[in-house]
């Protein structure tokens, strides 16, 4: 087709997926499942292990189409990339496992999340914020501790906003740590930690269910880009922006920073969703009044 790059090179590419301890601490509805942030971060070093020259730190398309659930007592779930490079320089991976049906011979293959590695680097905006510049509007606080109880229950590998979340109609800010986890490939990826956007995301979940009174999860990114990798061990300040919100559908954007000021990390049109089809619900305290 006119005006989209043609494609160079199709390859399907094995990954092992171990199951560390701090993976089984992400969990929906009591099943523990592969985070968002991770499928990225698996993409992105399968992808650099077969071609070295490709570029990680920028990321389109995300999307994050199916749970990948871990089975308990299992060490390694067996997947693979996905990989096409276009002629552009563009690179697109997706993440799928292959399962057999049990009524029958029939395998058929799952993608759970895909992405796309810019072939040049992209113009990106300044950040908007001063990371010091407080949030527009009524402001409420709430502590960490009641964030993983009652609103985004994680286990403790997981629970990595610190402190006090702070919300406003205007947005959120949060204390969002880069956990020292025994796993090379998260520790020493040139995308830095994982674990400051995935608490940006919980960040992002409470204040739906405080502004639009549902329980969200990321389905989706539109533009990520890695401006130095975030080191685990470290402390970071998170932004969270509302763009859109729909019925059962809400957009932010979200910006990491050091506590010089930093910018460490952007990510735009952050799509989240309730995919429990209305199963899980906010609490009344976080709808009204804090309590």
């Amino acid at each position: 087709m006119e005006g989209l790059p043609q494609i160079i090179e199709s390859v399907r590419l094995p990954v092992h997926i171990q199951v560390h301890p701090y993976l089984l601490d992400h969990r929906f509805e009591a099943k523990a499942v592969l985070p968002a942030v991770e499928t990225m971060q698996l993409l992105a070093n399968t992808v650099k292990g077969f071609r070295p020259v490709t570029d990680i730190t920028g990321i389109a398309d995300a999307h994050f189409n199916k749970f990948l659930y871990i089975e308990a007592g299992i060490t390694q779930v067996a997947a693979f990339c996905d990989m096409v490079i276009f002629e552009n320089g563009d690179i697109s991976a997706a993440l799928v496992t292959k399962r057999r049906s049990p009524k029958s011979t029939i395998t058929r293959a799952k993608e759970h999340g895909g992405l796309r590695f810019y072939g040049r680097a992209p113009v990106m905006p300044k950040p908007p914020l001063d990371p010091a510049e407080a949030l527009n509007g009524a402001c409420i606080e709430i502590p960490a501790e009641k964030i993983y109880r009652d609103l985004v229950p994680f286990g403790k590998a997981n629970r990595n906003i610190h402190g006090q979340l702070r919300i406003s109609e205007d947005g959120a800010a949060a204390s969002t740590h880069a956990l020292s986890v025994k796993a090379a490939a998260v520790n020493f990826s040139d995308m830095g930690s994982p674990f400051p956007l995935d608490a940006a995301f919980h960040a992002a979940c409470v204040w739906g269910q405080r502004y639009a009174q549902i329980v969200a999860f990321p389905i989706g990114i539109e533009k990520r880009v890695i401006f130095e990798p975030t080191i685990p061990g470290t402390t970071y300040l998170s932004r969270i922006v509302p763009v859109r919100k729909k019925k059962d559908l809400l957009t932010f954007d979200i910006w990491i920073y050091g506590k010089d000021g930093q910018h460490y990390e952007g990510a735009w049109g952050v799509q989240m969703r309730d995919v429990s089809a209305g199963r899980l619900k906010p609490p009344r305290w976080i709808r009204g009044n804090i309590a």
